[in-house]
């Protein structure tokens, strides 16, 4: 029959796509075993693997039939393995574990990655600048307050930059080990946690005790432990371990609230053609100062997505504009634009500049 001939040859370039995917993934694992071996070999060798962004970008353009948030989910969790052979990716994050900065990191760099918490963006814009950690993943912006300052400030005064960014939504789960909501008698979170979900809580869950907690793993463990107990968690997935089932989703007090992370390190992302720069500038006290810096972007054509200003830390009544534009700093346009801006300002620093999310 046709249709049983038409079966085969779908059977067929099923299993000659999985036994294919295999080959790819034991094909980029032993060329990593040879850079490693030739590293071993001449310690100066230096090779520059190409950035988690930028591979990601290239292949959901090229994808045309795979969906692509699975997708970009699987190369991450692949790039971030293949990124663990070679040295120990180690992320730092502000804020308890468990919290939106480390479902951010994990997002980006997958599973392998260490994430390690510190009390503040400052810290961690310190761990990368010593190189204890190989990137810092910290809040930018939120839908609600805008860029955040902490975040501006270390830009402005260290050496890392942005790499790339995430942009998450800020949504919150009640999980335990029943699902129960009828069993719950203690609920358990961080409390920038409990913060969030405060007004839900207390209107749908009137009687229960509330007790925050160092970080969202030990809610989840209490959660485990205790037939009563529940934990706010955020990102909490159906797909995680630990045998614990949702009582209610997205029990944060405000809705739709998304915060846009920023990725920082020492690496450069090279040009994709769907780019994005970010820069620091501050303009001379003087009639006509932010359009005479800004006019070099638009003689050229360049799109400025934004521009927020924010106080310059120690220094009264003077601002710092945070400008975004489409285009990579090696463009040649963006690249002229800035050098011309540079010298009608007062103050220039590229904050960053990367492959447009998709």
């Amino acid at each position: 029959m046709a249709d049983e001939k038409e079966l085969q040859r779908i059977r067929e370039a099923l299993e000659a796509a999985d036994a294919g995917f295999v080959d790819a993934l034991e094909a980029r694992a032993k060329a990593i075993e040879a850079l490693i071996a030739l590293r071993e070999r001449e310690p100066e060798t230096y090779f520059a693997m190409p950035s988690v962004a930028e591979v990601v970008q290239k292949a959901l353009t090229t994808a045309e039939h795979f969906p692509k948030e699975p997708l970009e989910r699987a190369l991450r969790e692949v790039l971030g393995a293949s990124a663990n052979m070679l040295a120990p990716t180690i992320v730092a994050i502000p804020g308890p574990q468990g919290g939106f900065a480390e479902v951010a990191a994990r997002q980006h760099f997958g599973s392998s990655a260490q994430v390690q918490s510190h009390l503040d963006v400052g810290r961690v814009f310190e761990e990368v600048e010593r190189k204890r950690a190989s990137f810092g993943v910290v809040p930018f912006e939120t839908s609600t307050d805008g860029a955040m300052t902490s975040t501006i400030d270390g830009l402005a005064s260290s050496d890392a930059r942005i790499c790339a960014e995430i942009t998450i939504g800020c949504r919150y789960d009640l999980v335990s080990s029943t699902g129960n909501a009828g069993d719950v008698e203690n609920v358990y979170g961080t409390s920038e946690a409990l913060a969030f979900c405060a007004s839900t809580l207390s209107r749908e869950f009137p009687k229960v005790t509330t007790l925050d907690v160092r970080s969202a793993a030990v809610a989840l463990d209490l959660a485990r432990e205790d037939h009563g107990a529940a934990a706010v968690v955020a990102g909490w997935s159906e797909h995680d371990p630990g045998e614990l089932r949702r009582v209610r989703s997205g029990i944060e007090d405000l809705d739709g609230v998304e915060t846009r992370f920023v990725v920082i390190g020492h690496e450069k992302p090279r040009r994709t053609g769907t780019d994005r720069t970010i820069l620091g500038l501050a303009v001379k006290d003087e009639p006509g100062s932010l359009h005479n810096a800004l006019s070099p972007f638009a003689d050229r054509g360049i799109n400025l997505t934004r521009i927020e200003s924010r106080p310059v830390r120690g220094r009264s009544w003077r601002y710092l504009f945070i400008v975004e534009l489409d285009g990579h700093i090696t463009d040649r346009p963006v690249l002229t634009a800035v050098e011309d801006v540079r010298a009608a300002a007062r103050h220039l620093r590229v904050l960053g500049s990367f492959p447009r999310p998709s």
